[in-house]
């Protein structure tokens, strides 16, 4: 299947974006107008008139009185009898607003202009909750505890590869004022862009960077002026100071600025002034250069290499080797901090070691949290490192979610130690939705939002960065992110609900909190694994092809759309966190209580014209509905097919017929996914993948591919299984494909720490046939053999041509578990062996094993003995291995043919694997 280049995007085919430029208030919700006064009610119809008495030179409250006008114009609530004043009050805090509603007129009292935004929209939302032209009299006052609410352009470039778009250096515009629009009415009150200081920051220390700055610099001043005018703060985002590549010119030029070297590339070095004094003034620079910019928000632990404590808590660097780690993060903050606050005291410099915890350890990153310069602020994931309870075990939680409720502890602990420093506390969040399921504009659980922000408000969390690349579109969800920011904070979770709802929903609001709360009890059975949402099938499952016959082809990341189709690998998007079982019991009850909620939504349909607000959000809805019911089909399709392929049970022809009911399932699912997409451009659409992972193209050809595979496969797997024979020989080891080891069962159990003579090993067969992986020539240093007995499987690996072994490693791979990702048990020449343990999926424990080395004369030996309880085979199945020799000469056993990088499973291929079978 064809695969998007996205650099060829073209923005005029995301409808979404005329949507998002289209005025926000076009007409009344259905259910609006009622036209009799409840008791006590103030009918407001036709006698309304704003009277801006704020005092406002600069003009910033303009956009906010024109759109509050424009709503009364279109409620009909204009007028000259009624009036609604806004007045300057003293306030504790910036956005604090008192609104005084009487039967003569309305006063809007605040402190800042930003106040009285807030009071605007929140009078707008009480009259659209009231549903017709009435207020209650009364006396209303808010102040946010969460002050700064930072998201981000929908659908803005991410900066990155594969297509490395820049919103700087385009001139298209991400920021329409229609959109700001919906945005402020959000509460959000900041925006992060991605830059890098060597594109703007010209430096007397590195004058190199910097010198093609000119067009992105108007371009963000321009987006600093626009969004200002909505009461929205530019923060810049960045990973800085972003490391050199070791054979970059700029670090010739400057070779006493590198530090820690690692995989090609070069660490500042920021225990040198010259350093701090760069990182200073590039910073100094860019507020400069950019007046109004809100802040800036720089990933200091954890994702790219910066400082030399960047990608863990140790270095080579000979300077910062002799410093704490928390030493050198505090050099990097306290530099940025002095540039930027010497030309603005009021931005905020954000730090956010993003994974800390995994590169310093979790002690580590807890005591950094009270070492962070003052007038920095800290933010770490919310839910990172966290985790809970499904199906009876701990299910760990990494990077982001809005199905995990969290605080994790190393959060909680932090933001403690943090305030407790004196310094202010932030929450990176996924508002709208997560890694889980990325391909609506949100998932509509505000309930979770409930909770998460009722838990901050008890930590003294002060600040959100609501989103990453995805998550962030102007929804009910974001909605909710503002209203639950400010205080008094709702007392019950049903309040707020009904709350929220009555704003879009009127008389149907008990009806729409009842669906919400079926979704969110639904989304608490997402299987609690991290790859699940990496490489799962709930973002665009319904455009994954299905094999019956084994292809045995890797899944493709989901944030990415220039990969090709997700294969039949299905245990790739769970590791050893779930099993398949587990998998699709979680699943089984996220798809029916979730459509049960879907049923309610539809049956008010009827009540919304197409188009609508409530019409999308219930299309909305009943895709996600499909999206979790396909992604559990294609976890019981490959469930069959492997209970298919085993044993004898005269049941496997029930399994095919059940098989294909899936097939004919996702047949018709595929073709309702259909006309839901033509109802909502949002659909399928992924921001950090910069397109859609999911299109009608897409979509049929998938019908079309499970249409062939019932004229194909089916009949053919079928004839096979009612003539008794074995469906999928080549795929079960019956008739293994490729390189073939004999292993045979060795009279006694060897001591591995014994010594390696005798005559056991040697009646073994040896494996000489190697392949360097640079020339796919023969490497004639290398050789192994294999023996088992009754416990373990044992091997034993020759490294000659190297005598000092100065970088020497054996890696074992084995894939012990048909379609899962394989363990990796890594050898050096001292003896000591470390298992890969993918992505902190938890399995490590899981596969034990025992390594001892030798010295040789030319080189040195290994033998390493893996249980078979570790590598849960049952019956001495033949299993899938490759061997590889890493250092001074590079060769595997079945030569490398690598695929396209993916995060976590690199670019190793499946394929590139041999049997090993049993005597």
């Amino acid at each position: 299947m064809e695969i998007t280049d996205i650099k060829d995007i073209d923005l005029n085919e995301w409808k979404f974006v005329e949507e998002l430029k289209a005025p926000l208030h076009q007409a009344m919700p259905s259910g609006w107008g009622r036209r009799e006064a409840k008791p006590g009610e103030i009918l407001l119809a036709s006698k309304v008139y704003l009277q801006p008495q704020f005092y406002d030179p600069e003009g910033c409250l303009d956009t906010a009185y024109e759109d509050f006008n424009r709503f009364l114009d279109i409620a009909g609530m204009k007028g000259s009898s009624y009036l609604i004043a806004t007045k300057q009050m003293e306030m504790p805090v910036s956005e604090a607003y008192r609104i005084i509603v009487r039967e003569d007129g309305c006063d809007i009292f605040s402190s800042d202009t930003e106040g009285i935004r807030r009071g605007l929209v929140y009078l707008e939302d009480e009259l659209m909750s009231s549903g017709g032209p009435f207020l209650f009299p009364g006396e209303t006052e808010r102040r946010p505890f969460i002050r700064t609410r930072i998201s981000r352009c929908f659908f803005g470039p991410i900066k990155r590869p594969p297509g490395n778009r820049d919103e700087l250096a385009d001139d298209i515009d991400y920021y329409p004022w229609e959109y700001l629009n919906r945005l402020a009415h959000s509460g959000i009150n900041g925006l992060w862009i991605t830059i890098a200081f060597s594109d703007l920051c010209y430096t007397d220390i590195i004058p190199e960077y910097g010198q093609f700055s000119a067009k992105r610099l108007e371009k963000l001043r321009l987006t600093v002026e626009r969004c200002s005018r909505y009461g929205i703060k530019v923060f810049a985002f960045c990973i800085e100071p972003f490391a050199f590549e070791a054979d970059s010119p700029v670090l010739a030029a400057h070779p006493e600025l590198g530090g820690h070297k690692v995989d090609e590339r070069v660490a500042f070095c920021v225990s040198t002034e010259r350093v701090k004094a760069y990182v200073e003034e590039a910073t100094r620079r860019l507020f400069t250069l950019v007046p109004g910019l809100g802040g800036l928000i720089v990933i200091s632990v954890g994702e790219r290499l910066t400082h030399c404590y960047s990608d863990g808590y140790e270095t080579n660097c000979p300077l910062c080797s002799k410093r704490h780690p928390r030493e050198v993060l505090a050099d990097v903050l306290s530099a940025m901090e002095k540039g930027m606050h010497s030309v603005n005291p009021h931005a905020e410099l954000i730090s956010w070691p993003y994974s800390q915890y995994l590169c310093w350890g979790d002690k580590l990153t807890r005591e950094a949290a009270s070492f962070v310069p003052r007038n920095v602020i800290l933010m770490h994931n919310y839910e990172s490192a966290g985790g809970e309870i499904q199906l009876g075990k701990w299910r760990r939680a990494d990077d982001y979610w809005l199905s995990y409720i969290g605080p994790s502890d190393i959060y909680r602990d932090c933001a403690v130690a943090a305030i407790e420093n004196g310094g202010r506390m932030y929450a990176k969040l996924q508002v709208g939705c997560s890694h889980e399921v990325a391909t609506v504009p949100f998932v509509p659980v505000p309930g979770n939002l409930y909770k998460k922000f009722k838990k901050m408000l008890e930590l003294g969390v002060s600040g959100i960065m609501e989103c990453w690349y995805f998550g962030n579109y102007p929804s009910i969800m974001t909605k909710a992110a503002g209203e639950l920011s400010f205080e008094p904070y709702p007392e019950t979770e049903d309040e707020f609900l009904l709350s929220l709802a009555r704003i879009n929903w009127g008389d149907n609001a008990v009806k729409v909190v009842k669906a919400w709360r079926l979704f969110q009890e639904a989304y608490g059975n997402y299987p609690l694994t991290t790859v699940f949402g990496y490489y799962g099938p709930m973002h665009d499952g319904l455009v994954w092809p299905l094999y019956l016959i084994p292809r045995n082809l890797p899944l493709s990341p989901t944030w990415k759309i220039d990969f090709p189709p997700s294969g039949d690998r299905i245990g790739e998007c769970l590791l050893y966190n779930h099993t398949l079982e587990e998998a699709i019991t979680l699943c089984t009850r996220m798809a029916e209580i979730w459509n049960r909620g879907v049923e309610i939504l539809k049956e008010l349909a009827g009540d919304y014209p197409n188009g609508s607000e409530q019409a999308k959000d219930i299309c909305v809805a009943e895709a996600l509905g499909l999206q979790f019911g396909c992604g559990l089909n294609i976890l019981k399709f490959y469930a069959m097919r492997e209970n298919i392929s085993e044993g004898n049970a005269a049941d496997k022809i029930v399994l095919l017929d059940g098989m294909e009911s899936i097939v004919k399932e996702e047949i018709a699912a595929g073709f309702k996914l259909l006309e839901l997409v033509e109802c909502d451009s949002r659909l399928g659409f992924h921001s950090e993948a910069e397109g859609y992972k999911y299109t009608p193209e897409k979509i049929r050809w998938r019908i079309e591919q499970l249409e062939e595979l019932l004229s194909t496969e089916f009949p053919l797997t079928r004839m096979r299984l009612e003539n008794g024979l074995v469906p999928f020989p080549a795929y079960t080891g019956e008739e293994p494909q490729g390189k073939i080891y004999i292993c045979r069962r060795l009279a006694e159990s060897p001591d591995i720490h014994g010594g390696f003579t005798g005559d056991e090993w040697g009646l073994l067969e040896e494996a000489n046939d190697f392949i360097l992986t640079s020339s796919n020539r023969k490497d004639k240093n290398t050789e192994w053999k294999s023996g088992y007995d009754d416990k373990a499987v044992y091997f034993r690996v020759y490294c000659m041509g190297n005598p000092d072994m100065e970088g020497e490693s054996i890696e074992l791979h084995m894939e012990p578990k048909r379609l899962w990702p394989y363990p990796v048990f890594k050898v050096k020449p001292d003896g000591t062996g470390e298992f890969v343990d993918l992505y902190l999926s938890g399995f490590k424990e899981n596969f034990k094993y025992e390594v001892s080395t030798e010295k040789m004369k030319d080189g040195w030996s290994a033998i390493i003995k893996i249980p078979f309880s570790s590598l849960n085979l049952e019956g001495f199945k033949p299993f899938k291995v490759n061997i590889s020799r890493r250092g001074s000469i590079e060769s595997k056993w079945v030569n490398a043919r690598p695929l396209k990088g993916r995060l976590i499973y690199g670019d190793e291929n499946p394929e590139d694997f041999g049997w090993i079978v049993f005597e």
